[in-house]
Order: structure tokens, then sequence, then C-alpha cells
């Protein structure tokens, strides 16, 4: 029964996988001439490190992970890898509070897009989508299963989460300003959306339907733009 779990969370990962090699993995050409500081060595170490670390995550879950299969994949003994982080979930929250540092930046990118400015609803859909039925919702599923019986791992899991949700909550609710909606409307469609979407990305982990969740998400945003929620409020969280 073991076996077959771990090869189904294998295959339903490959996708993701794939998604995350051209994202994360690309290494920029060194110039030549200049030689590496430690701290830039460094760096670089830890970066290959967290990125091993996430595939790891995505192919194993929380559980499955070790130190040693990190190591190994990163290139780097597992001595190697203690001097950057002394345990698992030291390195497994560095890993997960980077990946949303990364979608903080994606975020930001598009919610200052022209497409924002038109349509700041849809745009704010581009981007939980590329969080809620992608690889870093995935990555933070597998650690806030552990983290829910772990609070010392729950601590440090919900000090990036709030910090990211805070940051784009910010981001967005500037977006929609200036495309001209209000505060209070701004509000109940982000939250609404976020949690219709934080939905959809649940029951992605077992069956996956992009074609219907975006089917209904264009009808959502039809009805919200055409003003059906208009004068509607909730807080924020």
């Amino acid at each position: 029964m073991q076996k077959m779990r771990r090869i189904s969370r294998s295959d339903s990962a490959a996708v993701l996988l794939r998604q995350r090699e051209n994202a994360v993995h690309a290494v920029p050409p060194r110039r030549k001439g200049i030689r590496r500081t430690q701290e830039s060595r460094s760096r670089a170490a830890r970066e290959r490190l967290l990125n091993a670390t996430i595939d790891v995550l995505i192919d194993r879950g929380y559980n499955g992970l070790t130190t040693k299969e990190v190591s190994v994949r990163a290139g780097f003994s597992n001595g190697a890898l203690v001097h950057h982080y002394r345990t698992k979930a030291e390195l497994v929250i560095a890993a997960t509070e980077q990946v949303y540092d990364r979608c903080i930046e994606n975020g930001k990118k598009i919610a200052s897009s022209e497409k924002a400015k038109k349509h700041p609803l849809q745009a704010y859909i581009d981007d939980c989508l590329h969080v809620y039925l992608g690889w870093p919702f995935l990555a933070a599923v597998e650690v806030l299963v552990p983290a829910r019986t772990d609070q010392t791992l729950m601590v440090q899991v919900n000090k990036f989460m709030q910090h990211y949700r805070r940051t784009m909550n910010g981001t967005w609710l500037a977006a929609f300003a200036r495309a001209g909606i209000s505060h209070g409307d701004a509000s109940f469609l982000m939250m609404t959306t976020l949690n219709m979407i934080r939905g959809m990305g649940i029951n992605s982990l077992w069956q996956k339907d992009l074609p219907h969740y975006k089917k209904l998400l264009r009808e959502w945003a039809t009805v919200a733009e055409a003003g059906a929620f208009d004068g509607r409020h909730c807080e924020l969280h």
C-alpha cells in the first residue's frame, strides 16, 4: 500500500516538477575573470539545496523527505547540507518560504500589468491560479499537513504564510483601487475568489480539471464585473 502511494505521488507531481525546471534551476552565466567569494559560493549552495528540497518535497512529501536525498540531488554531501541547515524542518521551512517569496515577486508583476489596470479581477485570478493550482501550493500542503500536529513547525509555517497573504492583500487592493474599484468591493471580490481557488487547489490534489476550473472562474469574473456584487464587503484575512 505504501509503495502504491509513493508511485501515485510521483505520477501526480511529474508535470509540476517539469514546470519548475525552467523557473528555479536556471543558473546565470558566470562572468569570466571574477573569483567567486565565499559568500557567493554559500548563497549558490543554499539555492541549490532549497531547489532540491522542493523537488523532493513534491515527489516524496514531508514525511518521505530525507536530508540525504536532498543533498544527493543538490550534488552535496550530507555534511555540507547540515552546515547550512541543521535540521530537516529548518531546511523545508527555508525552501517553502523561498517559494512564497517568489510568488510575491510574480504576483506584483501581474498586479502592475496592463491587464490588471483594465480587468483587475481577471488578473487576480491569474495570480491565484499560478499559486494555488501550481507547485507552490502543493509544496505548502506537504508542509501544512505535518504542521497541523506540530506546533513548533506550524508557528514557522504561519509566519511566512501570513507575510505572503498580507503582502499580496495590500498589493491587490492597490491594483483594484487603480482600476476605480472601492476598498469594500475589492475586499469582497478578493476573498471570495481566493477561497474559491483555494478549494479548487485542494480538489486538484486528486481530481485535476484545470479547463473546468478556468471556465467557472471566467463565468465568475463576468458576473462580478457586471456589478452583481457591488456594495458587498468582507474583511480580508
